[in-house]
C-alpha cells in the first residue's frame, strides 16, 4: 500500500512538476538567445566598417559594394538549405554551427591582407547569417508558444533584437578606438572573444517539442516557402512593403561612412561613436515601437510613421550640409527605418504555419538579397558620381511607398 501511494505521489508530481520545467526552461531559452545575440552583435569592426574595407583591405567604395553583392548572393545561395537545417533536423544545431562559423571569421581577416581572403570572409559571414535568418525569431515563437504567450512575439522579437544592437553599441566605440590608437587588424583579431562567447551559449539552449517536419521530401520544403508567399496575397503584399523599404535604409547603413568620411572629413576614431549612437537610436525605437502596437489600428499609423519620417529624413540630408545635423538625420532615419520591421513581425507570423515558419522567413530573405545583389554595385556606382541626389532618389521613393501603401490595418 505505501509503496502504490509512493508510486501515485511520483506520478502527480511529475505530472504536475513538467508544466513547470518547459515554462523554466522556455524562459531560459529566450534569455539565452538574448545574450546569443548581444555576443553576435558585438562586432568591434562595425563601427569602422568603411576604413576596414577601404583603409585595411584597400578597396574602393565600388569594390566594396561589389564584394557586399557578393555577400548577398552567397547568401542568397545559402538561405533556403540553411532554412531547411532549422526546419528538418534542429534549431540548437543551427545556431552552434553559425556559431562556429563565426568564430572562424577573424582569423579569415586577421591573419594577412588579402583580397582574395575578404571573399572567404563574407562567404563565412553569409553563411553564419544565413543559419541564424528566421532561426532566432522561430525559436522565440516556438518557446512563447509553449507556454501559451506567442501573443508577446512582437516584444520578445523586439527585446532579442535589441540585445544585438546593445552589442553593437558598446563594441562599435571600443573598435573605432583601437583602431586608431594601434591597428584595424587588432580589432579584427579580438573579435573572436565575444564569437567563442556565442558558441559557449548555443550549447546551454534546450530543444523544445515542437513536431519537425522529417516526413516531408526536401524538395517540397524547399518549394513550400515560395509557393506559400505566391498564394498567399495579404502575405505578398506585407512581404513586398517590408523589403522595399528596408533595402533602401540599409543602404544608408553602408553608405553613411563613406560619406561622412567624404564630405566632412570626420576622424576615424569618432566613427564608433557615432555607430553606437546610431545603434542606440535603433535600440530605442526597438523597444517603444512596441508600446503602441498593441492592436491593428496602432500597427497601421505607426507604419506610416516608421516609413513617412525616414523618407523625409533622406530628402533633407540630400539639401543640408552641415555635419550635426546630417548626423541627427542619420540617427532618425537607420533608428526608425531599421525597427519598422518589427511592425510586420505579428502579421507575417500569423499567415505562415510552425512546420514551414524557417523556411518561409529565410525564403523572404532570399527576396530580400536578390535585389541587394543587384543593386549593390549600381548604388556603389551611382555614390562615386553624386552622393547628394543618390540620397534624395532614396527618400522620394520612401515617400511613394508610404502614400502608395496597400496595406490594411487587419493584416497587421
Amino acid at each position: 500500500m505505501n509503496s502504490f501511494y509512493k508510486s501515485y505521489i511520483q506520478k502527480k508530481s511529475i505530472y504536475l512538476e513538467e508544466p513547470i520545467i518547459r515554462k523554466n526552461r522556455c524562459k531560459s531559452n529566450i534569455k539565452k538567445l538574448y545574450l546569443f545575440n548581444f555576443f553576435v552583435g558585438f562586432s568591434l569592426i562595425s563601427g569602422i566598417l568603411i576604413p576596414f574595407y577601404i583603409i585595411y583591405g584597400g578597396f574602393t567604395f565600388f569594390e566594396f559594394m561589389v564584394l557586399q553583392s557578393y555577400y548577398a548572393v552567397i547568401l542568397l545561395i545559402l538561405e533556403i538549405p540553411c532554412g531547411l537545417i532549422a526546419d528538418k533536423f534542429n534549431k540548437k544545431f543551427t545556431l552552434i554551427l553559425a556559431a562556429l562559423s563565426y568564430c572562424a571569421i577573424p582569423f579569415v581577416y586577421g591573419i594577412f591582407v588579402n583580397k582574395i581572403l575578404f571573399f572567404v570572409g563574407e562567404t563565412l559571414f553569409a553563411f553564419s547569417n544565413a543559419l541564424i535568418s528566421g532561426t532566432n525569431e522561430a525559436i522565440i515563437y516556438e518557446n512563447l508558444k509553449q507556454i501559451g504567450k506567442e501573443n508577446r512575439v512582437i516584444k520578445i522579437v523586439a527585446r532579442n533584437d535589441g540585445m544585438f544592437l546593445l552589442g553593437l553599441l558598446i563594441s562599435a566605440p571600443i573598435g573605432s578606438i583601437l583602431a586608431n590608437y594601434i591597428s584595424i587588424q587588432l580589432v579584427i583579431i579580438l573579435m573572436i572573444i565575444p564569437y567563442i562567447s556565442s558558441l559557449l551559449i548555443t550549447l546551454r539552449i534546450h530543444k523544445t517539442k515542437i513536431a519537425k517536419s522529417t516526413n516531408r521530401k526536401n524538395t517540397l520544403i524547399l518549394k513550400s516557402g515560395f509557393v506559400k508567399l505566391w498564394k498567399n496575397k495579404i502575405l505578398r503584399i506585407l512581404v513586398f512593403e517590408k523589403i522595399i523599404v528596408e533595402i533602401i535604409i540599409i543602404f544608408l547603413v553602408y553608405t553613411y561612412q563613406y560619406y561622412i568620411l567624404l564630405e566632412f572629413n570626420i576622424p576615424i576614431l569618432y566613427f564608433g561613436f557615432i555607430d553606437a549612437s546610431l545603434s542606440l537610436s535603433q535600440f530605442t525605437f526597438l523597444n517603444i515601437i512596441p508600446q503602441f502596437t498593441t492592436n491593428s489600428v496602432n500597427r497601421k499609423k505607426m507604419l506610416l510613421i516608421n516609413t513617412l519620417i525616414p523618407g523625409i529624413g533622406y530628402v533633407l540630408i540630400a539639401i543640408i550640409n552641415f555635419a550635426p545635423i546630417v548626423i541627427i538625420l542619420f540617427l532618425i532615419v537607420m533608428g526608425l527605418g531599421l525597427s519598422r520591421y518589427i511592425i510586420f513581425t505579428n502579421g507575417i507570423n500569423k499567415q505562415i504555419t510552425p512546420e514551414n515558419r524557417v523556411t518561409v522567413l529565410s525564403t523572404i530573405n532570399v527576396i530580400s538579397g536578390t535585389l541587394k545583389a543587384f543593386l549593390y554595385p549600381l548604388i556603389g556606382f551611382l555614390m562615386m558620381i553624386n552622393i547628394n541626389f543618390l540620397y534624395l532618389i532614396f527618400g522620394v521613393l520612401i515617400l511613394i511607398f508610404a502614400m502608395k501603401s496597400k496595406i490594411k490595418k487587419e493584416y497587421l
